[in-house]
């Protein structure tokens, strides 16, 4: 690339810096002009069995222009106008009648300064967004004498550091402007609208009297909550011009900043794209933390009015310990782990015989492991119960673990046999060099190497012997028993379901799969090349 002179850097880093700010003026005028509109239904009159300019129309129209003009004198709901709505029906006789609503409305803009200036939770995003855009700002102009002329390749560290700083209190700033709306709908929709008909509360009451002095300027007093249940809110389109001009501001300071704009936003792009991902797959184990922890009031709150808890409930922890689903995890325990031993037990021999031995029928026999794959387990309910019961292992543990291990077997000989394939004869060959038998070379030089494949093979027998729930469900009829799939179904009735119960005990039972996760995790480089032939 074409190093660039000292004067050519300095008139396009000064244009870089003018275009930065002209942004940061630009949002300003953007923040100080209307952002959102409050449109309240003030008064409805209907009136039945009424057509255009006919009697009843004139004074239904008259006694509604008259609530309309009472209204704007009072100054405080904004422009107030009358709208009218007509339907019309059909009735039994076959003749047609009309219905005619008029609606008073009165309509209010409020600007990013009265967000800031009010008590409502929302204006405190607006808040941080302009404390984050001046901090921006003024980091950007500490770095700026003396570095106008010179290449962002040639800036010493600590400018670097303190321009990146700035660069990522600009994004904070345009992240904000979405959050900013949908939490200003989910204010007035979920936490104050939706929640007029519940049991008022302190918050609530708190809420309400802000919106009045937001809204109506504290003039509806015990008039406000009946107002705020005809109010409709809407973003006006000042508020998504925030994010073009929020945009080019950072544009022009990773400019100031990096060499490459191009490069920069495709990395910032990628881990954008890695934030969104993750988000979305830890979303639900989040709803489980924060149900496991809330009352039965909040559980069952359709609206989703709190994001956290307002009040932790621990005892949910104690009560399900109560109600035996430290039993039920311990019985999955057993059975999990039983069901894994023997899965790898009769699976390793079994897929290091496929992969080394040649013998009359060995297709037809991997052709058959993957065939029975196809049957799934409530296919064989009956025959399965029947035999349970034949070798008297019904309502057992150890019965559940011998159909788990078998259900598991094919899955556990095909993918340990693709992973004894993989491994070179020679190995084997150089350890029976060294003195060892068929089974000590396996033992000794095959299995370490063989670690990766066994280790996945472990997680999903594991996992799938965890998560079984079909067949525990008809074996298992003693409540002891029961495995922790089937025994967290007691806070699950016709009537109710426990919401707080069954996420704590959701919680607890993805406790030992994340250890197991963990603990494999930690040993699963040191097999891939112990057991090697000796340099």
């Amino acid at each position: 690339m074409k190093r660039m002179s000292a004067d050519s850097l300095f008139i396009k880093n000064k244009r870089l810096l003018l275009a930065v700010l002209g942004a940061a003026v630009l949002f300003l005028v953007l923040f100080s002009l209307p952002v959102y509109q409050f449109t309240t239904d003030l008064y409805t009159k209907k009136s039945s069995n009424t057509f255009m300019g006919d009697e009843r129309y004139t004074a239904a129209r008259a006694e509604a222009d008259a609530m309309a003009d009472d209204y704007a004198a009072r100054g405080v709901y904004g422009d107030v106008e009358v709208t009218e709505a007509v339907t019309l029906r059909t009735n039994s006789k076959g003749e047609t009648t009309s219905l005619i609503a008029f609606h008073v409305t009165g309509t209010v803009t409020r600007s990013g300064w009265n967000f800031i200036t009010s008590n409502l939770p929302a204006g405190k995003l607006l808040f941080v967004m302009l404390a984050a855009l001046f901090a921006a700002a003024g980091i950007l102009s500490i770095t700026l004498p003396g570095t106008l002329a010179r290449d962002p390749a040639h800036l010493d560290r600590t400018t670097v550091f303190l321009r990146q700083t700035a660069c990522a209190l600009a994004l904070i700033a345009m992240l904000l402007v979405p959050v900013f709306h949908f939490y200003t709908v989910s204010l007035f929709q979920r936490q104050i609208i939706n929640q007029l008909s519940q049991e008022p509360t302190q918050r609530l009451a708190s809420l309400i009297s802000a919106a009045d002095a937001f809204l109506y300027n504290g003039h509806a007093g015990a008039d406000t909550a009946a107002l705020l249940k005809g109010l409709s809110q809407q973003a006006l389109p000042s508020l998504w011009l925030m994010l073009p001009v929020l945009f080019a501001m950072l544009a022009g300071m990773i400019m100031l900043t990096k060499e490459s704009l191009k490069r920069t936003l495709a990395r910032g792009g990628l881990y954008a794209a890695v934030i969104v991902m993750c988000v979305i797959i830890l979303y639900p184990y989040y709803v489980m933390l924060i149900t496991a922890f809330r009352d039965n009031a909040e559980t069952t709150d359709m609206y989703f009015t709190h994001i956290f808890p307002t009040r932790w409930v621990w005892s949910n922890i104690t009560d399900i310990v109560q109600r035996n689903v430290p039993r039920f995890l311990f019985n999955s325990l057993l059975l999990s782990a039983g069901a894994t031993l023997l899965a790898l037990l009769c699976g390793i021999p079994a897929a290091y015989a496929m992969a080394r031995m040649r013998f009359r029928g060995k297709s037809a026999f991997l052709g058959f492991v993957i065939i029975s794959q196809m049957f799934a387990p409530i296919v064989l309910l009956v025959g399965i119960s029947q035999l349970m019961t034949f070798l008297h292992l019904n309502d057992t543990i150890w019965g559940l673990m011998l159909i788990n291990a078998a259900f598991n077997q094919a899955f556990a000989i095909w993918l340990m046999y693709g992973t004894f394939s993989a491994i070179s004869p020679e190995m084997e060959q150089a350890a029976s060099i060294d003195g060892c038998s068929v089974g000590g070379a396996l033992w000794n030089v095959l299995l370490p190497m063989a670690a990766p494949g066994i280790v996945t093979t472990l997680i999903f027998v594991f996992i799938n012997a965890w998560n079984e729930y079909t067949i525990s469900t008809v074996l298992i009829s003693t409540p002891v028993k029961k495995p922790i799939t089937v025994g967290i179904t007691q806070f699950s009735s016709f009537n109710m379901i426990e919401w707080q119960y069954l996420f704590a005990s959701a919680l607890l039972a993805t406790i030992p799969v994340v250890i197991l996760f963990m603990f494999i995790e930690r040993h699963l480089v040191a097999g891939l090349t112990s057991g090697g032939v000796k340099g």
